[in-house]
């Protein structure tokens, strides 16, 4: 894609979202003249700017947006909730269409009949006046393809060529031969047309009271050419022009039309992740890292004079004092580098945040339900690829709050509760780490319902489940397979794909925790590092070998006395300031022999894993490092208890393990 391309790419996301915002607010707020002027400036530029480029179906669909808008603000309409829906239809598909034009350059089959649909949709809401003026939009029926077909005077025609048919339905508009159209000279101009069908539009009128100047035509033909040079033809009247990519073949082969695969939701991305996002940043930054360049050059300059004075007999004691000098330099703007570039990578959940309201309303709506939906802690930041990875495992724990957590308005008020169930989603920062939680006030999980499934399930043992403590209990949520379809009501919808959430925030380096109180509400908490590109390990020794541990789930090293350390059935614990904490000896995690404990204390590293800390038994500490960790990928891709590797100054790999799920 050229440069112009991707600009409207970024432009276009923040005018969907500032539209979106705004309708949202004067949904909440329908007097409110400054959303309804936000609204319409949105999608009037939004409009302007996909007229630079051949997408005229998104054109139609926003200019009928933006004459709804306008008439609105007028005065010339009431701003209802059927106004607000077909508003917030045309900017949800106008986002789906900017992610398939990011992944393809252009829009996708069937996006011509989306967009006449939407934009009759949205002329229905204008006034009678308003109706009347607008251009009529053909109607998105597909019958008479295989009318045209079957009507085609050469059926090899229709089978012989690699692409599929253009089919072209061609409505001018009445007044188009004082517009300067021709319509019978664009027919013409069509490359390969196999069948063509000329009918009036409306029906005739009595022989002395026809308009000789106004055109009563309707064109539907097929041609053999690709869709772009059909689309040539027609770039100046695609108000009027319907196109439609049809499979060769006669009527009654075994062949379909391509359907619009974007009108019903995003594609999914055919590399199996997130499309490429473009990222705005504060000139600031940039500015900053631009300095640390010129100072690394310099830097580097001192070492080459270092080497040149060392090649010419330089006494060793001032090479190395010379070395050391430089060493230090260049660590110090390594480190400054390394904060330079995590600024740059950061961006606010806000980000993310603002696609949620208008998800929030989709979902609840068909429910029924009232949603008193709050956001917090929008402008806490993290990496980008944290950020942009949290969009669907959010989606997914907020369908499940409104859709299973929250009760229907009648229970509600019948449990004291106000009729509008409250979702709230925030943000915190943790010290070098990011806690997003979503919470509702719906009726709760209940772990005797839990507890029952289990033992259908199978997941635990009868006893190992009567063991268990109510929250660890809730925890079997998480478990795979834990949720049919027949539970979703039994257990409040909750544990529904959560096993799917989990993975997805243990991909980004996070945790998952959840807190519930039957009949008040529950409570998901993700914990996630502020990076997964860049980050701080300690590395231990084990049988010999260096592993890495983040430093972020590092609360403290300790030397436990032996003698502390007891036996607790089969593990062990050991006693810290007071506090009985569980120990794990990491070469029993990582299956290889076990050294004998030498001296009387042991190497411990206390880690938070979820909201407990637990002690992790090792045979050496070693130095702390910044470190570029590339995740597994290939045939180690599904390595548990491995979150990624880094190259060490010789050369070697450094595993950075990842200790909760190695504890499991």
């Amino acid at each position: 894609m050229d440069d112009l391309l991707q600009h409207f790419i970024v432009e276009a996301r923040e005018l969907v979202q500032q539209a979106t915002d705004s309708l949202l607010a004067l949904e909440r707020d329908p007097a409110g003249s400054a959303h309804l002027d936000s609204a319409f400036r949105a999608v009037h530029t939004l409009k302007g700017s996909v007229g630079l480029f051949d997408f005229a179906p998104m054109g139609l669909a926003l200019h009928a947006a933006e004459d709804l808008l306008g008439s609105l603000r007028d005065g010339r309409g009431a701003m209802g909730g059927e106004a607000i829906d077909s508003l917030l239809e045309c900017i949800g598909q106008s986002e789906r269409w900017v992610d398939a034009i990011e992944r393809t350059g252009h829009l996708p089959a069937g996006a011509a009949e989306e967009g006449y649909r939407i934009a009759r949709v949205l002329r229905a809401q204008l006034d009678e006046g308003s109706a009347d003026a607008a251009p009529t939009v053909p109607a998105a029926d597909l019958a008479w393809i295989e009318e045209l077909k079957a009507a085609c005077p050469d059926p090899a025609a229709l089978r012989s060529g690699d692409t599929p048919l253009v089919a072209i339905r061609y409505t001018p508009r009445a007044d188009c031969f004082f517009a300067g159209d021709d319509p019978v000279a664009l027919l013409r101009s069509v490359p390969d047309l196999i069948a063509v069908r000329l009918s009036n539009r409306d029906p005739w009128p009595p022989a002395g009271e026809i308009d000789p100047f106004a055109c009563n035509l309707q064109v539907e033909a097929l041609s053999g050419a690709a869709l772009d040079a059909v689309k040539a033809v027609f770039r100046f009247v695609p108000d009027q022009v319907t196109l439609q990519e049809a499979a060769r073949g006669a009527p009654g082969d075994a062949h379909g039309m391509r359907q619009d695969s974007a009108a019903a939701g995003p594609s999914p991305d055919p590399a199996g992740g997130a499309s490429a996002r473009m990222l705005r940043v504060d000139a600031a930054r940039i500015d900053r890292l631009a300095d640390l360049v010129g100072e690394m050059v310099v830097a580097k300059n001192a070492l080459a004079h270092l080497a040149a004075q060392g090649a010419d007999g330089m006494d060793g004691k001032s090479l190395v004092q010379g070395l050391q000098a430089s060493q230090a330099v260049i660590d110090r703007l390594v480190a400054e580098m390394h904060g330079a570039i995590m600024d740059v990578r950061m961006m606010p959940m806000r980000d993310i945040f603002r696609r949620f309201p208008r998800a929030v309303r989709e979902i609840a709506g068909p429910l029924g339900k009232t949603i008193d939906f709050s956001m917090e802690g929008e402008d806490v930041e993290a990496d980008k690829s944290v950020v942009e990875g949290l969009f669907e495992p959010l989606l997914h724990v907020l369908r499940n709050a409104i859709g299973h957590g929250a009760e229907p308005e009648n229970l509600r008020q019948e449990a004291g509760k106000p009729a509008g169930a409250r979702v709230v989603l925030r943000a915190r920062r943790d010290g070098d780490r990011v806690l997003v939680e979503v919470e509702d006030d719906g009726r709760g999980i209940d772990p005797g319902a839990i507890r029952r499934v289990a033992r259908e399930r199978g997941l635990a043992s009868g006893d190992g489940i009567d063991g268990m403590s109510d929250e660890e209990v809730i925890g079997l949520i998480f478990a795979p397979g834990f949720s049919t379809a027949s539970e979703v009501t039994e257990l409040s919808g909750r544990g529904v794909g959560m096993d799917a959430v989990r993975s997805s925030i243990e991909r980004l380096g996070g945790q998952i925790g959840v807190r519930s109180r039957l009949g008040r509400g529950t409570t998901i908490r993700l914990s996630l590092p502020l990076t997964i590109v860049m980050t701080k390990v300690m590395a231990v020794r084990v049988g010999g070998e260096l592993y890495g541990l983040p430093l972020d789930g590092i609360v403290e090293t300790a030397f436990v006395p032996s003698a502390r350390i007891l036996p607790v059935q089969e593990a062990e614990a050991f006693v810290l300031r007071d506090r009985t904490l569980p120990l794990v000896r990491l070469a029993s995690l990582l299956e290889i022999p076990r050294a004998p404990d030498k001296g009387a204390a042991v190497k411990v590293v206390v880690m938070a894993v979820g909201d407990e800390l637990v002690g992790i038994a090792v045979d050496g500490f070693a130095e702390r490092m910044d470190v570029l960790m590339r995740p597994m990928d290939g045939i180690l891709a599904g390595m548990p208890g491995v979150m990624g590797t880094t190259l060490l100054g010789d050369g070697s790999v450094l595993m950075i393990l990842d200790v909760p799920e190695l504890i499991g």
